[in-house]
């Protein structure tokens, strides 16, 4: 071997060996902790004093104290506390809530704080999860829980929020008091705000959280209006068996009921009508037309496609706002 051939073996072998980079979680951690906070619901007792009626965590969405948690952690609150890393304390002011996503907003009058940005992209089932929280109240703040996406597009419950969109399933620990606060994938991207958790007896592992894509619409509605307009068809629906139409076998959604003077009377629908498309997309359930109706404002005209008997029927109908009165649609 020649000397110059030495001198870089002598050279390379002398050279600190390069630093492997932190596990995917220690960095995730260090950048998101800080905009974790912890929430104190307080109600008013008989006697007159506040008492802490239950804690979750949100999360610093925007740097002058905007912050996202579930409505569940504030419903009810007379007062709410937030408490920042570090330990100072605010008082939060509810902008909005939303139940039927369970997700609100809050307001703490600070500024320059380190917010976390709500990722676009949609995880995939086996990638890495972590979930960051307050489980068992305030001294266990910025609990760090690893685990994967078991599942997208779950659905638990009957209501229109559950049909409107699914649910990120999780096998990473989200215990009481994570409600509300951060699932992250291994980039340190807000995937979901963590929400609710299976614990019956016999089951494991089994968390959800409300997707960003979801969470993101709903918190610009809150924040500019403190509530989430919703489409409303004005019937009363469930899925249909396949049905005959010119000879040929179609699924869709059963009207069992339309609302007097609602947007679906107006266009003329009747009870045993099918519907089986929406603006020319098949519509096979009433999951499928719920996540439909998702992506349209009140006061948006839509075309349905009926089945009525063995006529093929189109039918423009203007969406309305669901009211408040009628409740949720079934």
């Amino acid at each position: 071997m020649s000397l110059a051939a030495l001198s870089l073996a002598a050279l390379l072998s002398s050279a600190p060996a390069a630093k492997a980079a932190p596990w995917p979680p220690i960095a995730v951690a260090r950048n998101v902790s800080p905009s974790v906070v912890g929430i104190v619901n307080l109600q008013g007792s008989p006697d007159g004093p506040l008492i802490a009626r239950g804690s979750g965590s949100g999360l610093i969405i925007r740097s002058d104290g905007y912050i996202v948690t579930n409505d569940h952690v504030v419903a009810g609150a007379t007062r709410l506390k937030v408490l920042l890393q570090g330990g100072k304390s605010y008082p939060g002011k509810l902008v909005g809530e939303d139940p039927l996503t369970d997700i609100a907003v809050v307001r703490i009058p600070a500024d320059h704080l380190k917010a976390a940005e709500l990722t676009r992209h949609s995880p995939e089932v086996g990638e890495m999860a972590i979930a960051i929280g307050n489980p068992m109240g305030l001294g266990f703040a910025r609990t760090v829980t690893v685990g994967v996406v078991s599942g997208i597009d779950r659905s638990l419950g009957q209501g229109y929020a559950q049909r409107a969109y699914g649910l990120i399933q999780t096998d990473a620990a989200i215990n009481p008091g994570n409600s509300g606060g951060p699932l992250c994938d291994a980039d340190g991207d807000v995937i979901g705000i963590n929400s609710v958790k299976i614990s019956s007896i016999g089951f494991e592992s089994m968390g959800f959280a409300i997707p960003s894509q979801v969470v993101s619409p709903v918190v610009d509605a809150l924040i500019a209006r403190g509530r989430v307009p919703r489409p409303w068809l004005g019937i009363s629906a469930s899925d249909a068996p396949a049905v005959q139409v010119q000879g040929k076998a179609r699924s869709g959604v059963a009207v069992t009921a339309v609302n007097d003077g609602g947007p679906a009377a107006q266009a003329g629908l009747m009870p045993r009508d099918v519907i089986l498309a929406l603006n020319g997309r098949s519509i096979g359930n009433l999951a499928e037309l719920y996540r439909e109706l998702a992506n349209f404002q009140p006061g948006t005209a839509v075309r349905l496609t009926i089945a009525r008997r063995d006529q093929l029927l189109e039918r423009q109908v203007r969406l309305q706002a669901l009211p408040d009165r009628i409740g949720l649609p079934s």
